[in-house]
């Protein structure tokens, strides 16, 4: 399907970026390389999503809003997305989705089921739409600073090579999760299925808001690394993972 001649990029297909931390320099990185494919446009939710897996809207109405060129967003989740690229008709509906740049990693089986990231993906997959996710190990939280997602250049020729390896092995029922560690100038890639068991541990706190009634707070704190894990090869040896999740295990 995405065979194309030696030395040329072109996927022949439309693309959809999407994310679920809404207007990101990760979400840009990747649009500017997916244009480097073939047309691309993005769709992403107007406000941090994270963690929705791959929820669904179907209790208000959905307003699209355009950002820039190519460039829209939505009150919705990642998954909504994917579903409104394919079916409100404002679009032409994509033949391959890419989710991210992800701030933060998305190694382990929590973050598989929990990230929206990833829940877009499966979005895609359930569609027969071909897709990969790509999250970037980051151990600060300051996403909103440019400069912290590193030099743009690398990320973008790293991100490109991997699309590029991987473009043989699309298919409609299968999608791909990509995590890129915080130096990328040495990383190997490493394909891997192996994936962290447990990455952080639920901490739930209680605490009175100022009128004395209670409420809850819950964060997670990291619950060690497993070694041979996907999160161990990624944030202990600056590796590049790719894990394939394939329908067909469910079917």
């Amino acid at each position: 399907m995405y065979d194309v001649p030696k030395g040329q990029n072109e996927i022949d297909a439309m693309i959809l970026v999407t994310n679920d931390d809404g207007n990101t320099e990760g979400l840009k990185i990747l649009l500017e390389t997916a244009n480097k494919f073939d047309e691309a446009y993005a769709i992403v939710p107007n406000k941090q999503r994270s963690a929705v897996s791959g929820a669904l809207t179907l209790h208000k109405p959905i307003r699209l809003h355009k950002i820039d060129k190519n460039f829209y967003s939505i009150n919705g989740t990642p998954a909504d997305c994917v579903l409104f690229s394919l079916y409100s008709g404002e679009f032409t509906k994509p033949d391959l989705v890419l989710s991210g740049i992800n701030w933060g990693d998305n190694t382990g089986l929590a973050a598989l089921i929990g990230s929206g990231t990833i829940g877009a993906c499966w979005q895609a997959a359930i569609e027969g739409v071909p897709s990969i996710a790509f999250s970037m190990y980051r151990a600060k939280k300051h996403w909103k600073e440019k400069s912290e997602w590193g030099n743009k250049k690398q990320v973008e020729k790293r991100v490109e090579g991997i699309i590029k390896e991987l473009k043989p092995m699309l298919m409609p029922d299968k999608f791909f999760s990509v995590n890129l560690p915080d130096e990328l100038k040495s990383a190997r890639i490493v394909f891997t299925n192996h994936m962290h068991q447990h990455r952080y541990k639920a901490n739930i706190t209680k605490r009175n808001d100022p009128n004395g009634h209670p409420y809850f707070w819950m964060t997670g704190g990291p619950a060690g690394v497993e070694k041979g894990s996907d999160y161990h090869e990624v944030a202990i040896r600056k590796n590049i993972t790719i894990t394939e999740i394939s329908m067909q295990a469910f079917r």
